[in-house]
C-alpha cells in the first residue's frame, strides 16, 4: 500500500477535512443496531481524521485506533485527545496490534478493505478475527467506485466476505447498501457486520 500511504500523507490535511466534514452517525447510519456500547472495547483499523475514534470514545468505549499514515495518524490525535490510543499499524499484518494481547468488542474497518490486495485479505480477515472477543461484532465497509487520484484500490464484493467469514466460523448479522456521505460520483458503499 506504499503509494496510497503516500496519497495520505501528502494530502493528509485535506482528506481530514472532508472526513470531518460528515459524521459518525451519517456515515454509518445503516449498521446502528451494531453500534459499540459504553464500556466496549474498539479497534478502529485505518482510523484516518479520528472522526470515527473519537464519536466511539465519546459514547464511553475504551477505543484503540490504528492509521499507518503518519501525517493523518498525528492530526488524528490531534481530534481525539489522550483518551484514544493510537498506533501505526496496518493489514493484513496487525502485528503491534496483536503484542497488544487484547481481544475487541467492535472491530472497525471503515473504507480500508479495497485498499488490500486480494491475496492479503485471507490472511488480514483471520488476523481480524481472531482479535474479537466473544460475541464481539467486525464491520467491514466495501468501497465500490474507482479513484481518479492515484489511490490504488482492488474489486470487493460481499461475497468474498462472506466466504471469509465462513471460514473463520464467524456468522454474517448485517449486510447494508448507502449511499456516499461526501457525494462522490459513482461511489456507493455496502457494509458487512459478522461475529463470533
Amino acid at each position: 500500500m506504499s503509494s496510497t500511504s503516500n496519497f495520505y500523507n501528502q494530502n493528509a490535511s485535506s482528506l481530514a477535512e472532508q472526513y470531518n466534514s460528515t459524521t459518525f452517525e451519517n456515515v454509518h447510519a445503516s449498521w446502528q443496531a451494531f453500534w459499540p456500547h459504553a464500556g466496549e472495547r474498539v479497534l478502529d483499523v485505518g482510523a484516518g481524521s479520528g472522526r470515527d475514534a473519537k464519536w466511539m470514545m465519546e459514547q464511553g468505549c475504551e477505543v484503540i485506533a490504528l492509521e499507518p499514515a503518519a501525517s493523518l495518524l498525528e492530526l488524528g490525535k490531534v481530534k481525539t485527545g489522550d483518551l484514544v490510543t493510537w498506533l501505526n499499524d496496518a493489514l493484513p499484518a496487525l502485528e503491534k496490534t496483536t503484542n497488544l494481547g487484547l481481544r475487541f468488542d467492535l472491530i472497525l474497518v471503515s473504507a480500508v478493505w479495497m485498499h488490500l490486495a486480494t491475496s492479503h485479505r485471507e490472511r488480514a480477515f483471520r488476523k481480524l478475527s481472531n482479535l474479537l472477543a466473544p460475541n464481539g461484532r467486525l464491520v467491514i465497509s466495501l468501497r465500490h467506485g474507482e479513484f481518479t487520484d492515484g489511490r490504488k484500490a482492488y474489486p470487493v464484493s460481499v461475497q468474498e466476505l462472506e466466504q471469509l467469514a465462513k471460514n473463520s466460523a464467524l456468522m454474517v448479522r448485517h449486510v447494508s447498501d448507502s449511499d456516499d456521505q461526501l457525494k462522490r460520483d459513482g461511489v456507493h458503499w455496502q457494509t458487512v457486520v459478522v461475529s463470533k
